[in-house]
């Protein structure tokens, strides 16, 4: 069975200073999921009453300042059905000098500035609300006749959602509600997101609307409790967090508050030894082979080599290839790794081979929750992955 565990770590040696940890176990307590957080630095998912200080058409994107000291990138292509608080000319869809509503989808990353969207969302215990379209949807992980009776419970909400602007997705943790529970926690979303359109429209610039909730109880909301032996915490201050929040958690008993003044999680888990791997180039695979993972400024370049494995069949070197393609997925995921991604693979001279190997990757990339895309291979077997930014790398957070 598998075991989540959030607790602080420190990242740096010599350093004080502790980042909220997020980390999935398997039954050998290997790294399954994991991702850090800065709780004091993050403004993700944050919505503010912008103001737009500059349009570069050359780039289909505009600049708009949130607070007096942080400006903000917005792509152009992302102004779909945007709420004005201050509008300059009804002829332009923008203008220097609105003020508009937007949220932030990526913290800023070194020199980059944070990223903004007008497309909102905001989420509940069981469901999540959009405004990039008025339909509403259902997790695929629902199925069956729980798929049906939740379509029913949720189609009265169409007229509304038709009427303010926004959409719903019910999340697969929707399951462990009751159907009054679910309806209380979509009404509560809905009734908070027309409140804040109500009051977006009468606030001045830089007004900050909406906080979303710690990024822990964030991830809990769409975790799979299914093969799961239980959420652990030794952090007294996040546990009383997630009983208040997800109560659902602590009454099914998935939620414990580990106590132990010698051995913390992060020393009962290996965190040290774990995040020692996860920032070494070289990754070794069961079969002897390894991967080599460099990662540049705008690029990161993973090399497969066959090692220690001395098959040098068409079909031994496909097998290398699909269990590299298997732990790439997985490191790009507990290193959170993204932008372009260039994967040199061994070489095969078989067409179904490539096929298989490429449907073995992209099988593998579908567990991310990051947007993450496989494209076609060459002749030279390099294969061209997008990861999207969201976060910021391991290796940039040490």
């Amino acid at each position: 069975m598998n075991r989540l565990a959030i607790t602080r770590v420190v990242l740096k040696e010599k350093s004080n200073k502790k980042h909220l940890a997020y980390i999935m176990l398997d039954e050998k307590r290997e790294f399954m999921d994991f991702q850090v957080f800065d709780e004091e630095e993050t403004i993700l998912n944050n919505i503010y009453v912008a103001r737009v200080e500059n349009i570069v058409t050359n780039i289909n994107a505009a600049f708009v300042r949130i607070t007096p000291n942080q400006m903000c990138y917005l792509s152009l292509e992302d102004l779909k059905a945007p709420i004005y608080v201050k509008k300059q000319s009804e002829r332009k869809s923008l203008s220097i000098g609105d003020a508009i509503v937007v949220q932030v989808i990526k913290d800023a990353v070194k020199t980059k500035d944070p990223v903004v969207s007008t497309k909102l969302s905001m989420a509940g215990k069981y469901c999540m609300l959009t405004t990039e379209n008025t339909s509403l949807g259902i997790s695929k992980k629902i199925t069956g006749s729980d798929h049906i009776h939740m379509s029913e419970l949720i189609s009265s909400y169409i007229s509304k959602g038709a009427e303010y602007g926004f959409g719903l997705i019910v999340r697969t943790n929707a399951l462990e509600a009751t159907e009054e529970e679910l309806k209380a926690d979509i009404e509560s979303v809905i009734e908070s997101f027309i409140i804040l359109k109500e009051k977006a429209i009468h606030q001045c610039a830089f007004a900050c609307l909406y906080k979303p909730e710690n990024v822990y109880v964030q991830k809990l909301k769409s975790l799979d409790l299914n093969g799961l032996d239980g959420i652990f915490t030794d952090e007294t201050d996040i546990y009383e967090d997630i009983k208040v929040k997800l109560p659902y958690l602590a009454d099914k008993g998935h939620l414990q508050l580990y106590k132990d003044d010698k051995v913390g999680l992060a020393t009962l888990y290996n965190f040290r030894g774990s995040l020692d791997k996860l920032v070494e180039k070289r990754v070794w695979l069961k079969s002897g082979a390894n991967i080599i993972i460099e990662q540049l400024e705008t690029l990161t370049v993973i090399d497969v080599n066959s090692g220690k494995n001395i098959g040098k069949s068409e079909q031994a070197i496909l097998e290398i290839n699909k269990e590299a393609a298997v732990e790439i997925a997985k490191q790009l995921r507990l290193r959170n790794i993204s932008g372009m991604i260039i994967v040199d693979f061994v070489n095969m001279s078989s067409k179904d081979a490539e096929n298989e190997l490429l449907a073995t990757f992209k099988h593998a990339v579908a567990k991310d929750s990051v947007p993450t895309q496989v494209l076609d291979i060459t002749r030279l077997g390099l294969v061209e992955v997008t990861r999207k930014k969201v976060n910021k790398s391991l290796i940039e957070m040490i």
